[in-house]
């Protein structure tokens, strides 16, 4: 009977843990809330501003943010971009929704979700298909914030997709954007 316990032990030990979060804080912009079984990283995506990942387990998590105002110019100043998107929660979602189906092979895509996340208006969509050779499973959300816009971006193998999903959509669901207060006028 000792056998199995101590067998078994490491196994209760790490699912204990994955139950347990982390709240990040990213320059007093925004925070979220991690499985401690992530840990920080700095390869995932050069413009991301939270990188996290368990290499073991083939889970990552990133953010990326950027001002809106940018993203507005952009399409305004750019007839081809305008012709085809608008300078919105809308427009972002479906250009930055474009340009993963230019990468993902065989990629099968959900609709967007229109949601709510802490307040602010969201977008949510799912990804399956083949990077590198290899099957992956993504959780998309893309956040309009008072002056920036922000991608929460989850993936994994698709083997383990089921391991992970719930993760996944926790931690789309604990994205809170800081300072948000307007300021009172005199």
């Amino acid at each position: 009977m000792k056998k199995i316990f101590f067998v078994l032990l490491p196994f209760l030990i790490l699912s204990c843990q994955s139950n347990e979060t982390q709240k990040i804080t990213i320059q007093n912009l925004y925070e979220i809330e991690l499985p401690k079984s992530l840990s920080k990283a700095d390869n995932l995506h050069e413009d991301a501003s939270l990188q996290y990942q368990n290499l073991f387990s083939e889970f990552y998590t990133i953010v990326i943010h950027e001002p809106s105002d940018s993203f507005d110019e952009l399409i305004a100043t750019d007839p081809m971009l305008a012709d085809n998107y608008t300078a919105d929660l809308n427009g972002y979602s479906e250009i930055l929704k474009d340009n993963l189906m230019a990468t993902i092979k065989d990629g099968k895509f959900s609709a967007f979700e229109n949601t709510t996340i802490n307040g602010l208006k969201a977008k949510q969509m799912n990804v399956s298909g083949t990077v590198d050779n290899i099957g992956v499973y993504y959780e998309f959300a893309f956040v309009k914030g008072k002056n920036q816009y922000y991608q929460i971006v989850s993936w994994t193998e698709s083997k383990r997709k089921d391991d992970h999903s719930k993760s996944m959509q926790n931690i789309i669901a604990s994205f809170k954007e800081l300072n948000r207060s307007k300021k009172k006028m005199p």
